[in-house]
């Protein structure tokens, strides 16, 4: 799993934990109650897939999917800087152009990743100053820097066979089920208990809510400043 996904299996895992330690009030609505039954199905294969990801993916591989990750990240911070900017200046077809939401940008694979970044980065390289919409230039070249080096990894047959692999697709499709059933069951349905129950609503809330952070950027060893 990516950082996004993370997050977002956390958020599902918390939704399961609050329903189960409130059985009661979740069964006096069973579309809810058999949607978070559904959504918890399917947990144990997302975190399996992911193990077996995590110990697939070292060395050169490894370093790849650190920089897909840089990539997604800032892929996401700055199509939201540049549809902001493209909203407030009415500028719809830039806003079509630059919508790429986090449950999109997750499940592109590298071809399209790159893609992606590269029309963002164009748009946002035309905008003066993005500051305003948080993205300072030094984070547009940090993308740029990102982008190219993610253009330029290499990859060897033992990659490219992960790559091929299913596990990737399969926790993406994964994840779209369980985005559906939150987005389509649970929160259509979740409004009724901010009347009848209103503890368990905002517990639903808090734990329905995704908190994603970016990672820190890992500090450059070779500079004067990391060997102090």
């Amino acid at each position: 799993m990516n950082s996004y996904q993370k997050a977002k299996f956390n958020s599902y895992k918390l939704i399961v934990i609050e329903r189960n330690n409130n059985p009661e009030i979740a069964a006096t609505i069973l579309y809810f109650d058999k949607g978070v039954d559904n959504l918890a199905a399917l947990l144990p294969e997302i975190e399996s897939l992911s193990a077996t990801q995590g110990m697939d993916l070292t060395g050169i591989t490894e370093d790849k999917n650190e920089l897909a990750e840089v990539v997604i990240d800032y892929l996401i911070e700055v199509s939201g800087a540049v549809h902001s900017y493209a909203e407030l200046n009415g500028n719809k077809a830039l806003q079509s152009l630059v919508n790429y939401k986090p449950t999109k940008v997750v499940r592109l694979d590298q071809h399209d990743l790159i893609t992606a970044g590269d029309i963002v980065l164009k748009e946002a390289q035309k905008i003066t100053d993005l500051s305003n919409a948080g993205i300072s230039p030094e984070e547009l070249n940090e993308f740029k820097d990102a982008l190219m080096n993610l253009k330029n990894s290499t990859s060897n047959r033992r990659e490219a066979g992960i790559d091929q692999s299913g596990s990737t697709k399969r926790i993406a499709e994964l994840f779209s089920q369980a985005e559906n059933i939150k987005k389509n069951t649970l929160d259509r349905l979740a409004p009724q208990f901010q009347r009848k129950a209103p503890e368990f609503y905002n517990k639903y809330k808090a734990a329905a809510t995704v908190i994603y952070k970016r990672a820190a950027r890992k500090t450059d060893t070779t500079t004067p400043e990391a060997k102090a």
